[in-house]
């Protein structure tokens, strides 16, 4: 995930789940994106639950061209 990819994701995670800080959701990111094992709390699973719908997402985008 490119540095504007993950930007992307996470202004979109802010404007359509927004229950936690965009500062923190890019720390998440980058420690997911960096293959750093996480162990992700409940309030964390949302970031996790979304990273996966954005990749599947842009998995079949890609698929599609």
């Amino acid at each position: 995930m490119t540095p504007q990819a993950q930007a992307a994701f996470v202004k979109a995670y802010g404007k359509n789940v927004a229950h936690l800080p965009d500062v923190y959701v890019a720390d998440f990111v980058a420690r997911y994106e960096a293959n750093m094992d996480i162990e992700y709390s409940f309030e964390e699973a949302s970031i996790m639950d979304a990273l996966c719908m954005w990749h599947d997402a842009v998995k079949f985008a890609k698929e599609k061209s």
